[in-house]
């Protein structure tokens, strides 16, 4: 009980914070733990790696929120455009590429920390966090061989998943060489050796093959032509293996490319790649209690609210 009181202390520090600095976002931060009684034990811990990479220096924190909320900005502006227009304002991979992934101020001090506050206070990456944490992880405890994350990032997802399974040895592959220093650094939170983490593009390759689980956590929107990436991540995963896999719908952000515009979309992508569904979850971008209301959603993806679809996929 004590360790659970120190994890919503230090929640609530942050959301104190935030809200000082962005109080609309007071409704969302609310409503997540009012209607998730699971979001103390799921969102503890990207606070605790949030607390450990800023090495609990209070101002790097403040810093760190402040960088979400730039985020947070930049999505909203992004998205009236979106809206507006009924497209995505990228289209160029490689001008997003120049201007994001090998900025490595902009990894560093902006996308990854907004990324992993993301866990905390926006209700679609919370439901990431949660259906990974109570589904996925669950699945691969018989599993055992060689894992691999497509667009590892910051490195969470990978971490979470080899902590609490010693017998699958990690790699990542990333655009990003940001990547690398920040998921060793999460790797060292969780007691692991730094994940080795390739820098290539997987759209063009995985040169890491039979792999018994796969990571690829909202990617497929950031590239022109998703289809080329899960076939690669097809023939990169072993019989029966294991794919979490997500992606965004009707989401501007400073680097989507290729617009979902509903669940179906990325679905028939997923089964004409030839994968198998096993369980599949829409995680809204809204302070309402969709989770267990079906009507509700219909009416959020009818009114194309943002969304992310989740799914665990075999082969």
């Amino acid at each position: 009980m004590q360790l659970l009181e120190k994890e919503i202390s230090l929640l609530e520090t942050y959301r104190n914070i935030l809200l000082s600095l962005y109080p609309e976002l007071k409704e969302m931060t609310e409503n997540l733990p009012k209607y998730n009684p699971e979001y103390y034990a799921i969102a503890s811990i990207p606070a605790q790696v949030i607390q450990y990479l800023c090495e609990k220096d209070s101002q790097r924190i403040v810093q760190s929120i402040q960088a979400y909320i730039r985020f947070c900005d930049t999505f909203k502006q992004k998205q009236i455009e979106f809206i507006r227009n009924q497209s995505y304002a990228y289209q160029d991979f490689e001008q997003v590429n120049k201007e994001v992934y090998q900025n490595q101020n902009y990894m560093a001090q902006t996308y990854y920390p907004a990324l992993l506050f993301s866990y905390l206070f926006s209700s679609n990456y919370f439901e990431i966090l949660r259906v990974f944490c109570q589904y996925f992880i669950p699945l691969t405890q018989t599993k055992q061989g060689k894992s691999c994350e497509i667009g590892i990032g910051h490195g969470l997802l990978s971490a979470l998943l080899l902590s609490r399974n010693s017998n699958l040895q990690g790699v990542g592959i990333d655009i990003s060489p940001v990547a690398q220093q920040v998921s060793a650094r999460v790797s060292k939170f969780f007691g692991l050796t730094p994940i080795p983490v390739c820098i290539e593009d997987a759209t063009h390759q995985i040169t890491q093959k039979n792999n018994q689980v796969m990571i690829c956590a909202e990617v497929l929107e950031h590239l022109p032509q998703p289809q080329q990436l899960l076939e690669n991540i097809y023939a990169a995963l072993a019989e029966n293996g294991l794919l979490f896999l997500t992606a965004s719908i009707n989401m501007e952000s400073v680097d989507h490319l290729y617009w979902f515009e509903n669940d179906m979309q990325v679905q028939e992508m997923v089964e004409k790649t030839g994968f198998k569904i096993m369980q599949k979850n829409i995680a809204f971008l809204t302070s309402q209690d969709y989770r267990n209301n079906p009507s509700l959603q219909n009416r959020l993806m009818k009114r194309k609210n943002p969304c992310t679809v989740i799914f665990i996929l075999t082969k």
